[in-house]
């Protein structure tokens, strides 16, 4: 069986999917990444993957500036941004398709050049489910909306794609959810933490000497500018009594002021082993990370930098996981409840069992070749 991945290019949305990826390469399976922003990254995981955008800088087509990041979420907001970022995929990602003749495609909720090329070769799509943001079906029909033209110019009509969605969402989160972003046919995946490869530091094998909490903004918000929203907090964890490692993601450290000794910066470190040794994670509401946090079984506190990640936001802190608060005035409060609030750990750790209870993407493997 030849597999297809087409994702959306931020990390976010490109890692997610590899676990899965590595589960059909293990079975016998041929995948084939068509894949925009960080192909690198694909790369470096062991598996095939064709640019189909070289060479473009994909803050230009984001365009972050036009962005109101102050409104509430909602569907057509992520819809037709991500429409837009499909749309330049679009093009090269039929002709890899039509070049390389998949049985199956496999893509981000986000990515809408990916059920659009499965309509385009007549195979499956499988669609890979991360958080709520991203997850109501109504969201893929808006995106289908926005993106008529480019069905049109392939000839292919805009219609959802058959085949199924799997979601890793577990179980008592999900059941929060609004009924808009659940699917009643959607096939449970454990989450598997995959944040890149590389070699880790020394000081991630020694037993912290204070309790750790660990800070990021994804992999996008740090390339933009985003750091200096952490330079509140850089400043409050001064007086705390933890050790705080700040993820860079590419950003300028000199955006977060001058930093205590207690906090330590690092460029990038894949986020589950770090985990793996902190009491606590910080972090802007991107759903990959917020999964890597929930497969850990670590309190969250959520400050969300966009309107869909206020969806994430709401979810997680009403399923007793996570705190929310500002960028603007965390400190003292968030830190002592992200350390003591044993009700938020024991929320944690129940939704750590939940997810490692739920199939693996390796178990489901006969269920992707049923599909074909």
């Amino acid at each position: 069986m030849r597999v297809l991945f087409v994702n959306s290019p931020g990390l976010g949305h490109i890692f997610p999917c590899v676990p899965l990826a590595h589960a059909l390469i293990a079975a016998g399976h041929d995948v084939l990444y068509a894949q925009g922003g960080d192909v690198g990254a694909v790369a470096a995981a062991g598996v095939h993957v064709v640019d189909v955008t070289p060479g473009l800088d994909y803050a230009t087509v984001f365009r972050p500036e036009e962005i109101d990041f102050s409104v509430d979420g909602g569907d057509e907001f992520v819809a037709a941004l991500f429409a837009r970022v499909s749309g330049v995929t679009v093009d090269r990602v039929v002709e890899v398709a039509r070049a390389w003749s998949p049985d199956l495609v496999v893509h981000s909720p986000l990515q809408g050049a990916g059920p659009l090329v499965a309509r385009a070769v007549g195979v499956p799509a499988v669609s890979v489910v991360t958080g709520p943001a991203d997850s109501a079906p109504l969201i893929a029909d808006l995106m289908r909306d926005h993106m008529k033209e480019h069905y049109v110019r392939h000839g292919v009509t805009p219609a959802p794609a058959p085949g199924l969605r799997l979601n890793s969402i577990p179980p008592s989160l999900l059941a929060l959810l609004p009924e808009r972003v659940r699917a009643d046919d959607d096939v449970p995946v454990r989450y598997v933490p995959f944040n890149g490869n590389g070699e880790l530091p020394g000081w991630l094998l020694e037993p912290p000497k204070r309790p750790r909490i660990a800070v990021t903004l994804g992999s996008i918000a740090g390339l933009w500018g985003g750091l200096a929203v952490l330079a509140p907090l850089v400043a409050a964890a001064g007086d705390a009594d933890a050790e705080f490692v700040v993820t860079l993601g590419g950003g300028d450290p000199s955006l977060l002021g001058e930093l205590p000794p207690n906090v330590r910066t690092v460029d990038w470190l894949s986020l589950g082993p770090l985990l793996r040794t902190c009491r606590a994670l910080i972090h802007h509401g991107g759903s990959g990370t917020s999964a890597v946090a929930m497969a850990a079984g670590v309190p969250q506190c959520v400050m969300p930098l966009s309107p869909d990640q206020k969806d994430n936001e709401r979810a997680v802190v009403e399923r007793g996981i996570a705190i929310g608060a500002s960028a603007e005035t965390i400190g003292a409060a968030e830190f002592r409840a992200l350390l003591h609030d044993e009700g938020l750990r024991t929320a944690a750790a129940e939704v750590r069992d939940e997810a490692a209870a739920m199939p693996s993407p390796a178990a489901l493997v006969g269920r992707l070749e049923s599909l074909v």
